[in-house]
């Protein structure tokens, strides 16, 4: 297990951007890494099916996006539209995505959740809150709240920074 370098955390001094940003790219990385590896829990699909983790991921922009076009979530997960055919077609067929013809183009489909894929995110997501909890339970209500705050506006700056670049395209 890797951590922040002690010169990051006990600083008196300002750092160099760059040297903190390495270490968020790490940390970050870190993090994504052990929070992927949370398995599906098996409870929470139907007797007989499995999903993995890219299954997963697009069950997630599905839902995030619902009703949405296939080629929509190809690109929003940043997929090739073959790949996400593929599993998108397990998906309909382990009864977790349900496609239905788009009224405005006869040659496409819209995807949606069925309830069954809308419980297995549900619990997922349960499993993984049930698991940052537990990591954080030793911190104070100060480092909780700077930890989401900072995340949430890194998220924010992230996304106005990647859709600033998109309409310089």
């Amino acid at each position: 297990m890797t951590t922040a370098s002690p010169e990051i955390i006990n600083s008196p001094a300002p750092l160099p951007v760059a040297q903190i940003s390495a270490e968020l790219e790490r940390s970050l990385t870190q993090v994504a890494r052990a929070i992927l590896r949370l398995e599906v829990p098996r409870g929470a699909l139907p007797e007989g099916v499995t999903i993995n983790p890219s299954g997963y991921r697009l069950l997630v922009r599905v839902s995030e996006f619902a009703p949405a076009r296939l080629s929509d979530v190809a690109e929003s997960a940043g997929l090739d539209l073959s790949t996400v055919s593929r599993q998108v077609r397990d998906l309909v067929a382990m009864g977790l995505i349900t496609k239905m013809p788009d009224p405005a183009d006869g040659r496409a489909a819209l995807l949606s959740l069925t309830e069954r894929g809308a419980a297995v995110i549900d619990a997922v997501s349960g499993s993984r809150r049930r698991a940052l909890s537990e990591a954080i339970s030793g911190w104070t209500d100060e480092e909780r709240n700077a930890l989401a705050t900072g995340l949430l506006r890194l998220g924010t700056d992230l996304e106005d920074r990647e859709n600033s670049a998109g309409s310089d395209r």
